[in-house]
Formats: C-alpha cells, structure tokens, sequence
C-alpha cells in the first residue's frame, strides 16, 4: 500500500473543519456537564462587563474579547469556553500555515493534529484566562520572527509590522510574554544577526508598531495604577512557597510531561514504527529537508522558554505554577514532525494516517466527554466537590428566596462576595445582576463608587473549608450588614464535610427603614 495522494494534499478547508470540530466538541461538552464554569472564566464574564485600560490583576485584552461576546451572546458560561478553546484552536491554525513554510503540507497538517494532543491547546484551554488567551498571539509572533530572520534580505516591512502588532497583542494579554520575547532576543544575538542592518531597521519598525499599540495601556498603568504591576510582584513572590524549592520544580516538571504525553506518546510510536515507513520512490523529488537555520530556530523557540524560566525560577526563588508554561509548547509539534525520523507523514500509507487521525478523534472525544462527565456528574457521586459541580442555581435560588423574604419588594442587583463563588451565583440570576468583588471597589470600577450604601445588595461568604472566601473586606462588609444568617446546602454526597456552608447578609440603602423578619442572626 503506498503512499496516498488524498492524504498529502490536505487543503485550507480540511484544516478549518478538524479546527472548528475540535472547537464545538468541547465547548458543547463543558457546557453541557459542567453546573459551574472555572474561577478565571467568571471572572472574565464579569470584567468583560466594562471596557478597561486594565484590570487590578492583569492586562485587557481577553476581558475585552469577552466582553465583546458577552454583549453579542448575554454573560453565559458556554462563551468562555468557545473563546478560550477558540485561541487554542486559532494558535492551532496559526502554527499550520508557518509549518507549510517551512515543511511538506503532510507533515504540517500532522504538526496540527500532534499539537492538537497538548493539553494547554484544546483540553485545557476551557479555562479562559491570560494564559490561554496568550496561544494566539504568541503563535503569531513566532511566525512571524520566523519569516523575517530565516531570510533577512527578503523579509518584507509588513512582516516586520505584524511581529510588533502580534508582541504587542502578548503583552496587552499578560507581561509573562516578555520570556518569549527574551528568547528571541538571545537568539538574534546568538545567531548574529544583530548586525545585520535590515534586521536593526526591522526591529525599530516592529517596537515602534507594539509601543503605538501598548501606549494607552502603559499611560493608564504609570497615571492611574500600578496594581497589576503590584500583582505581577505578588505572583512571583508569593509568601510561603520559597521553602518548596525544588519539590515544587519537579511537580511542574512532571505536569509538563503529562500534559505533553499524548503528543509524546504518538511521536513515540511514530518512532519505534518508521521501519513500515515506505521508502520514497526514486521517479519522486523528496521534499526539501530543513536548513540549519530552521532547526536551530525551532529548538530555540520550542525549548528556550523553560531553558530560560526554570534557571530563573531556581535563582531568583519564583514559586512557579503549572499553568504559566501554558504557552511554552506551540513549535513543539512542528520541530517533531521537522525532524523527528518516523514523522515523514508526506510518505505515509493511507493505513498510517487512517489509524492517527482515528487515534487523535478518539483522543478528543474521550477527552471531551470524559473531562465533563467526571469533572461535572461523576465527582458528584462520588461525594467529592469541585468547582465544576458546585450547586450555584440551588444557592442562587436560596439566596433570591432569603432577599424576599427580609428585604421585600426591594431591588435586587448587586452581589458582593469572592469573583468564583459570588460571580457564579450572580450568573444564575437575572442577567442585570452585578458582583462587588471582594468587597473592595478597586476591583469593580465599572461600579459606581458607593453603590452598595446607595442601593443595597448581599454580602456572601463561602465557609467551605477547600473554597473558603478570602477577600479581605468580606467580613467588615458583612459585619456592617443590616440581616445576616447562614445557609447550609448539600453539594456532593451526604457528607457533612462536603457540605455547602456559607453566611449571608443583607445591606440596605442609605436611609431604609430596615428589614422584616430578621433578627440579630437569621438562620436558614
């Protein structure tokens, strides 16, 4: 059986249907079995509810691409997870079009289904938040760096400008982008291509072009805020976890590699099996292979990153997290099916890449279903709780039913309470409902200052001991409460320990006459 044309010309088309299949398999999943989305996708439900230079922890470009949707679609938890996998995917298709560059269409479509195997790309990037908003740009800046440093003398000006607009987009998204960007830089200079005098002119046009971009964004910063600078500073200096040291290293190493086993696992195979491989016809031109050049660019952009981040993690005491190597891994499958012996797909048999596209398909599909079933119902039963399973329509319920019953026929629009718990609640409600996070007013500019004195709201704490609210002026807001009680609701199983235990307490309007039915403590 040889090699077989209709696999070797995949086409445009091909690629966006896998792309958007993989896109509405997750997101229908998620939505469809998880009760409560993860904590940074209601927060950005609610920070997309107001067009910011920035927000108190990050950057804001993905809170305003959610709050593009949300005003297109309502604030539902489903768009989360259609924008989030849709820059896993985007990146995804990103890395396919430079791979056509750079190898033989067959193996770029591969790059695309052994990318696709990454758990920060599709499974993972249900999670909407900076990381994962970060695939599609930083996808486009390594293209793009690509194109105008394997070929200087031919590099256009446009190319040059779509490096400093795709930078700039990165750092709009979160300032972890920069460790991309040191990797680029190390890898002009290692190269020398510094010294080339299309190179230097390049470089201005690219800073020029993200410094225009970034400009309004780093203004508001310098006059009006320094606090996601201060929670940048926090992040990498959290209290308490310089004395892990390198135990916590190795966890994220080996969360690395387990979130890259699929992908390792069929480039394994791939490998041990390149003997069935054919051998190319002599009457066929073998596709060129790639230069130096190209191999060193993609070993740099594939393993540079953590090069550079893990040292500096070890020298600087940075208690590092999983999820912030999330884009970390974006050449990773185009170096493998570059130069990996065995991933020679434009030599496959139509029985190889039948059983690899049947092997990624049902990877996904498992994957999907798995991933909500267990995360959303399974854990459920079995008497474990989870942010996905959290019983948010049952505590909204109790909590519209409390407000009736001790404060009456009065509005009901604001929430104040931690982003997760509070935020999903709020989600639960009626859509004009608004969330205080925290407490504190810095975290809610788009509230207006003063509105829980002016138009009263309820303060919620959740006592949980694993989900236990923290923000710190929780508790002077419900002490100034005019009604405060608790509420006890089961979440998963019978176990009192798994039980949901919060406190409530209602804040009237400035100058109410007060509420009925309510005591020093109202219990429910």
């Amino acid at each position: 059986m040889g090699t077989t044309p209709a696999f070797t010309r995949t086409s445009h088309r091909d690629i966006l249907w896998a792309l958007g299949a993989m896109l509405l398999l997750w997101t229908l999943s998620i939505g469809y079995f998880y009760p409560t989305p993860p904590w940074d996708n209601v927060e950005e439900l609610f920070w997309g509810g107001s067009f910011e230079w920035s927000y108190y922890k990050h950057p804001p470009l993905p809170s305003w691409i959610m709050g593009v949707l949300v005003r297109l679609g309502g604030r539902q938890a489903w768009l989360t997870y259609a924008a989030g996998v849709g820059c896993g995917v985007g990146a995804l298709y990103l890395v396919w079009r430079w791979s056509l560059e750079m190898v033989h269409p067959a193996r770029a479509a591969l790059a695309v289904l052994l990318g696709s195997l990454v758990a920060y790309h599709v499974q993972r990037a249900i999670i909407y938040n900076h990381n994962t908003v970060q695939l599609l740009p930083l996808a486009g800046y390594w293209w793009m760096l690509w194109r105008v440093l394997h070929a200087p003398a031919a590099s256009r000006l446009r190319d040059w400008a779509w490096l400093g607009v795709f930078a700039a987009l990165s750092m709009l998204t979160k300032y972890s982008a920069v460790v991309q960007f040191a990797v680029g830089a190390a890898f002009i200079v290692r190269q020398g291509l510094w010294r080339d005098a299309q190179v230097r002119r390049g470089l201005l046009v690219a800073v020029g072009v993200a410094a225009l971009l970034m400009a309004p964004h780093v203004w508001w910063v310098l006059e009006h805020s320094t606090r996601t600078i201060a929670y940048a500073r926090h992040s990498v200096h959290a209290p308490g976890a310089h004395g892990q040291g390198l135990r916590r290293l190795v966890h994220v190493f080996v969360t690395q590699v387990a979130r890259l086993s699929p992908m390792l696992l069929l480039v394994g195979w791939a490998w041990f099996t390149r003997a069935s491989v054919a051998a190319p016809s002599p009457s066929v031109a073998a596709p060129p292979g790639l230069n130096a050049f190209d191999r060193r660019f993609l070993a740099w952009a594939t393993l540079g990153p953590a090069c550079l981040v893990f040292p500096a993690a070890i020298l600087l005491k940075i208690p590092l997290l999983a999820s912030w190597l999330t884009t970390f891994f974006l050449p990773a499958a185009l170096w493998a099916v570059a130069v990996m012996p065995g991933l020679e797909a434009e030599r496959w048999s139509r029985r190889r890449w039948r059983g690899v596209i049947a092997t990624v398909v049902a990877l996904h599909v498992a994957g999907a279903l798995g991933q909500g079933w267990v995360d959303g119902v399974l854990s459920k039963r079995l008497g474990y709780i989870t942010r996905a399973n959290l019983p948010a329509q049952e505590v909204a319920d109790a909590v519209g039913a409390i407000w009736r019953d001790h404060a009456g026929e009065r509005p009901f629009k604001l929430l104040v309470g931690d982003t997760w718990f509070a935020g999903a609640v709020a989600l639960k409600m009626d859509p004009s409902m608004q969330l205080l996070i925290d407490g504190d007013e810095r975290n809610s500019p788009w509230l207006a200052p003063g509105v829980l004195e002016r138009e009263g709201g309820m303060v919620l704490i959740l006592d949980t001991q694993e989900f236990r609210s923290e923000g710190m002026l929780l508790e002077p807001r419900m002490a100034a409460a005019n009604c405060r009680g608790t509420l006890d609701i089961p979440w998963a199983g019978v176990d009192e320990r798994n039980s949901l235990r919060m406190r409530w307490g209602i804040v009237l309007p400035k100058g109410d006459s007060g509420t009925k039915n309510c005591g020093a403590d109202a219990g429910r």
